[in-house]
């Protein structure tokens, strides 16, 4: 695959509360080590605001791996023994990040019915 970069694609202060917090539904973002959202990827504890985004900007500058389903596009990719997702979709002005999230890796763990399970780094997701 050529390599391609969507270094131009913005990321918002928005974007990060929506990443990092969540929204007042529990079902939109909050992946911030410890909320506890059901169904929720969490990042690793030592991960700070900076440290997502960092590895945000890094994701979309190099993708490891890039899906393309219709509007939809996923931007995969490991930083720090963490795999990051981007999902974004195409408008007519050009890309908008619509979700981010770590799918596995050293720390991460995802809630499931109460109790937390730890995802461990697995590189073949990148390739589904």
């Amino acid at each position: 695959m050529a390599f391609e970069s969507f270094a131009h694609v913005p990321v918002t202060e928005e974007l990060l509360r929506h990443v990092w917090e969540g929204e007042a539904d529990p079902a939109k973002g909050g992946h911030r080590h410890g909320l506890g959202r059901e169904g929720k990827t969490e990042f690793p504890e030592e991960w700070t605001l900076v440290t997502v985004t960092e590895v945000i900007l890094a994701t979309l500058a190099h993708p490891q791996s890039i899906h393309v389903y219709e509007e939809r596009t996923f931007l995969l990719r490991e930083v720090k023994q963490v795999i990051l997702q981007i999902e974004m979709r195409k408008l007519a002005g050009g890309f908008t990040i619509k979700s981010v999230f770590p799918v596995c890796g050293e720390g991460v763990f995802r809630n499931q019915k109460g109790r937390r399970q730890l995802l461990p780094l697995d590189i073949s997701v990148m390739e589904s």
